[in-house]
C-alpha cells in the first residue's frame, strides 16, 4: 500500500518536498561532492572522522513532465525484439513524458522481478528473463527513454536505508533524464520515485572500490506541495 501511495503521488498535482541530512563515517571524502538540478540537490561539508551531508529533493511532477513524445524511428528499429515489445507496451496511451515514465514505471513494476543474483544486466536480457537488479532496471529504463529521443544517464551512489536513526548505505544505480529547456531530473526506476534518501557519488568513483560506511541521522524532514 505504501508503495501505490508513492506512485500515485508521484503523478498528482502534488510534490513531496523531502530533506535529510546525516554524517557519514566516509574515510575517503572525495568520493563524494556538491550535486544539483531541478528536483536534487546534494551538499557536502568535512567534518572530523567523515562527512556531514545535507539532501533535498522533490518528487516529480505532471506539471513538469509535459513534454510531448515521438518515436525513434531508427533507434528503435536497431534493437531486439525483446525492447521493442516493451515499448509497444508502455507507448499505449502516453502522450507526454509524464505519461510515458508512469507507464515505465507500471511495466517494471508488473513485467520484473528484482533479483540480486549474478545475472545479465543489459536491457534485452532483462526483458528476455524477467529478472534484474538496480542495473538492470535504470538500462531498460534508459532504452525506453531512448526510443522517444530521450536523452538519460546512469547516475551511481547509495540508497540510504534508514533504521532506529541509523543510515546504512545500499550501493544504487539510478538515471537522470534530459528534459527540453536544459532542466535535469533524478528517476530512479527500481524505486519508482525519488526522495532525500540519495547519495551521489562522483564521477569515475567505481561503487566497489568504496570502503564500507555507515552514516548517522542528525535531521529530516518532509513536506507537501501543491504549487
Amino acid at each position: 500500500m505504501r508503495a501505490l501511495l508513492l506512485l500515485l503521488l508521484a503523478w498528482t498535482s502534488l510534490s513531496q518536498e523531502s530533506r535529510l541530512e546525516v554524517f557519514v563515517s566516509c574515510r575517503v571524502p572525495e568520493v563524494f561532492g556538491a550535486y544539483r538540478n531541478f528536483n536534487f540537490r546534494q551538499d557536502v561539508v568535512p567534518a572530523a572522522n567523515g562527512l556531514n551531508v545535507k539532501l533535498k529533493s522533490r518528487s516529480l511532477r505532471l506539471l513538469h513532465l509535459n513534454h510531448r513524445v515521438g518515436v525513434n524511428a531508427d533507434y528503435l528499429a536497431a534493437q531486439g525484439p525483446e525492447l521493442r515489445g516493451a515499448f509497444e507496451q508502455v507507448r499505449i496511451d502516453a502522450l507526454s513524458l509524464a505519461d510515458y515514465l508512469r507507464n515505465i514505471s507500471l511495466f517494471l513494476k508488473n513485467r520484473i522481478a528484482y533479483d540480486e543474483a549474478d545475472l545479465p544486466q543489459e536491457a534485452s536480457a532483462v526483458l528476455a528473463q524477467g529478472r534484474g537488479h538496480c542495473i538492470g532496471f535504470a538500462n531498460v529504463a534508459q532504452a525506453l527513454l531512448a526510443v522517444v529521443g530521450i536523452a538519460s544517464r546512469p547516475v551511481n551512489g547509495f540508497f540510504l536505508r534508514e533504521e532506529g536513526g541509523r543510515v546504512e548505505p545500499v550501493p544504487h544505480r539510478w538515471l537522470e533524464i534530459d528534459l527540453p529547456g536544459g532542466r535535469r531530473v533524478f528517476y530512479d526506476p527500481q524505486y519508482q520515485d525519488f526522495s532525500s534518501r540519495y547519495l551521489v557519488t562522483n564521477p569515475g568513483v567505481a561503487l566497489e572500490s568504496i570502503e564500507r560506511f555507515v552514516g548517522v541521522v542528525v535531521s529530516k524532514s518532509k513536506k507537501i506541495l501543491d504549487e
